[in-house]
């Protein structure tokens, strides 16, 4: 199993923040700090309207919820409803809910790979728990943005180790975010991610999903030699489980 991540310094959940404030002097809404230092909750889609093949992915026994019981599985964290979502590739709630991207399954052409490491990633925000009601007046926007970023950095990691975990190749995930990239550092999106970066950079990124992916990996090879007759498998490390 999964524990939680050491994030007393690295996690900031947006949602949790009533009030920021410079100074003495507000800075924003709850609203606004929102839309900055995380994501706003995205608008849901009608699956009587998307392709069959999209839909057919959140119901009972598609792969959303198979993968979903294997994150479970593996951090003690259940998790509530998986959405569908239109101009997201995935985000969760202060509620736990999941939000997937109808069109981001649809460009990823059902590569579960791909799917389990953005749900990974998710999931790294479901399991990381700052303390609430601190006050932040204190920060500044630099050091707010640079703790949003380690939250990221934080569910980066998360998803290393539970890809592995989970029996899927981390590598899919790695391109995914490099071609991700490429698509970004063409018009509005570069100027805008360089004033106020939410992630480190993409090479950054890729470092800590590979590294944590090979952490998690010296550590199952270090379990096979410690018990080397051990037969147990974790239920949640084949693709093949399916939802009851």
């Amino acid at each position: 199993m999964i524990t939680k991540i050491d994030n007393s310094l690295v996690s900031l959940p947006p949602a949790w923040m009533q009030r920021i404030v410079a100074g003495n002097r507000p800075i924003g809404t709850f609203g606004e700090i929102r839309k900055l230092l995380g994501e706003p909750v995205p608008r849901l889609a009608d699956l009587n309207q998307v392709p069959p093949q999209i839909a057919a992915m959140f119901t009972r026994g598609g792969v959303l919820e198979r993968i979903r019981r294997k994150l479970a599985a593996i951090s003690g964290k259940r998790g509530r409803a998986i959405l569908p979502a239109h101009q997201t590739i995935a985000a969760v709630d202060e509620e736990d809910n999941l939000y997937v991207g109808v069109e981001f399954l649809a460009a990823c052409q059902g590569n579960e790979d791909v799917i389990a490491g953005i749900l990974a990633h998710e999931w790294g925000h479901l399991v990381s728990e700052l303390p609430r009601g601190i006050d932040w007046s204190h920060l500044t926007w630099e050091e707010l943005f640079a703790l949003r970023r380690e939250e990221e950095a934080a569910a980066d990691a998360f998803a290393g180790r539970a890809l592995f975990l989970l029996g899927y190749d981390v590598e899919q995930l790695t391109r995914f975010f490099a071609r991700l990239e490429r698509q970004r550092a063409t018009g509005m999106a570069k100027r805008l991610l360089g004033q106020s970066p939410k992630y480190h950079a993409t090479p950054v990124r890729i470092a800590i999903l590979r590294q944590a992916f090979a952490a998690q990996q010296r550590t199952a090879d270090s379990a096979r030699k410690l018990f080397p007759g051990a037969t147990y498998r974790h239920p949640g490390t084949t693709k093949l489980l399916g939802a009851g």
